[in-house]
């Protein structure tokens, strides 16, 4: 982004190292440009494999990213359903959009682009295509489950037996937006209500969650960026001054999933480093950039490894009188997501 404006962007199939991946979009990215990597004030980077990010600055959570990134095309959103390639999350957002509660199913694939991917296979159909050939329906065959494992070997069985594709799609359809409806249920559907995500992409989903909601989902330009753009716009934050409201950086996770140990909100530290002594792990540093104020930081060499060691909010309550957040008097750190 360049003055509040895409000016660049790049979808590509994530690779088996985060790493490279980030390095060859990165790249792509900035082809015909007339910029290098070099050249950019900030980059702040998001979603699965963002701790190993080598040229970004800081991390946010996908869930940070989305609420941002929808924002930025419609202020009035406060009901987000990501519908990604490994995860399905629903976020509620306010005006600014900071999230405010969300959740997620991220204990099984049914439901994400992967498993499409998977029943696109199967039915030896083109990814993008599904999502029409899903309206052409007459039929919709029902599915006992929405567990990819099983949903696939049913759709398979369908299939042999000479059931059409498109009953079959609908079928699942059915089944991923009852699915999703029920994970909204969990925060709150209120207007406006917002589609991000690949799965955004399929007309067949958008149409049969919007007679599930009741609701006609917004959808951007291409919902895929949404994440990608949201951390953009938290890196345009924190170029344009310093403590930017609402910046929250997140490290750490345990796996895929997604769950996240340490939150420092920029804007609240006052970089007093009453929290860097009182960690018990030693988790716990002041940064200073460009010139600005101190602010807290995990360590560069404890990121990766968070999971491992940070005890967590409970335990460490529990053991130590005095930790993080017992000292904190601005409330900057959190373990919440």
């Amino acid at each position: 982004m360049s003055n509040g404006s895409i000016i660049s962007s790049v979808i590509r199939d994530t690779g088996p190292e985060s790493v490279k991946t980030s390095q060859m979009a990165m790249a792509e990215a900035l082809r015909g440009t007339g910029l290098a990597l070099d050249d950019l004030r900030y980059v702040v980077a998001t979603g699965y494999g963002r701790v190993l990010v080598p040229f970004a600055r800081d991390n946010v959570s996908e869930i940070s990213c989305h609420a941002k990134g929808i924002n930025w095309y419609f202020p009035g959103v406060r009901t987000i359903l990501d519908m990604g390639g490994q995860d399905c999350k629903a976020i509620n957002c306010d005006g600014r959009g900071l999230v405010t509660n969300f959740i997620m199913n991220d204990k099984c694939a049914g439901g994400t682009g992967r498993f499409l991917e998977m029943i696109a296979d199967v039915l030896n159909t083109r990814l993008e295509d599904i999502g029409d050939l899903s309206l052409s329906s007459r039929n919709a065959i029902p599915f006992n489950t929405i567990c990819a494992v099983f949903a696939q070997s049913e759709a398979i069985a369908h299939f042999r037996k000479g059931v059409a594709k498109s009953d079959i799609l609908a079928g699942l359809h059915e089944a991923i937006a009852t699915r999703s409806l029920n994970l909204l249920r969990r925060v709150s559907v209120q207007p406006d209500f917002a589609i991000t995500g690949g799965i955004a992409k399929n007309s067949g989903m958008v149409a049969k969650i919007r007679d599930k909601i009741g609701l006609e989902p917004l959808l951007c330009d291409d919902p895929q960026l949404v994440g990608a753009l949201g951390a953009a716009l938290f890196a345009s934050e924190r170029c344009a001054k310093d403590g930017a409201p609402g910046m929250t950086v997140h490290y750490g996770y345990t796996d895929g999933t997604g769950d996240y140990f340490v939150a420092i909100d920029s804007s609240r530290c006052d970089g007093c480093g009453d929290c860097v002594q009182a960690c018990p792990a030693g988790l716990l540093v002041l940064g200073r950039e460009d010139g600005h104020r101190p602010r807290a930081e995990v360590r560069e060499g404890a990121r990766k490894g968070l999971a491992l060691l940070c005890p967590g909010f409970q335990s460490c309550s529990s053991k130590n009188e005095v930790n993080c957040h017992s000292v904190c008097s601005r409330d900057a750190i959190s373990h919440t997501w």
